[in-house]
C-alpha cells in the first residue's frame, strides 16, 4: 500500500501545465546612490577650481588662477598617489592679506577653524584635489602626514582679514 500511494504521489507532483509559469515582473531600479570616491576608479579630468568666499562679510569667488599663483606642492595621499595640494595659510595670505585667517571651510559639512587652531606651526591647514577633481580640506602634521579628512567637497571658505 505504501508503494502505490508513494508511486500517486510522485506522479501527481510530476504533472504539470504544458508551459512554464511567466518570469516575475522586475521591479523599476532605484535611484543610483551618489557616488562615493572610490581609490580603484580612474582618475577625471581635472575641472577649474572655484570657491564661494566670504571676507568680512564680503562675497568673492576664488577662480583658477588665484590657485596657479599660490605656491602649490604634490602630496602623497594615504594609498600612495600623488595629489595637487595648497596650503590654506598661503591661499588666504594671497587673496586677503597677510593677516587673512580661515574661520570655516564649507563642503559635505562646515567645519570652524579656531584661532589657536589656525596659528599652530605644528600642524598645517590643507586643501588637495581628489581623483574627481572636487577638493577636500584636512590637516597635515609638520612632517606632512595627512590627518583625517574633515570636510568632503569643499566649495566654500568664510574668511577675517583683521
Amino acid at each position: 500500500m505504501k508503494r502505490v500511494l508513494c508511486g500517486l504521489l510522485i506522479a501527481a507532483c510530476s504533472k504539470g501545465g504544458d508551459s512554464a509559469p511567466a518570469p516575475a515582473p522586475v521591479p523599476p531600479a532605484a535611484p543610483a546612490a551618489p557616488h562615493h570616491e572610490d581609490r580603484g576608479d580612474p582618475a577625471e579630468a581635472s575641472p577649474p577650481l572655484s570657491l564661494a568666499v566670504t571676507v568680512d562679510g564680503t562675497a568673492s569667488t576664488w577662480k583658477q588662477d588665484l590657485f596657479d599663483r599660490v605656491p602649490h606642492f604634490t602630496s602623497i595621499n594615504n594609498g600612495g598617489e600623488s595629489r595637487d595640494t595648497w596650503s590654506l595659510r598661503e591661499l588666504a595670505r594671497a587673496a586677503a592679506g597677510p593677516n587673512a585667517r580661515v574661520t570655516a571651510v564649507i563642503g559635505d559639512t562646515k567645519k570652524p577653524i579656531d584661532a589657536a587652531a589656525w596659528t599652530d606651526s605644528s600642524r598645517t591647514p590643507i586643501v588637495h584635489r581628489t581623483r574627481r577633481g572636487t577638493l577636500k580640506f584636512r590637516w597635515a602634521d609638520a612632517a606632512g602626514k595627512w590627518g583625517e579628512t574633515e570636510v568632503k567637497e569643499v566649495t566654500g571658505l568664510e574668511l577675517v582679514a583683521h
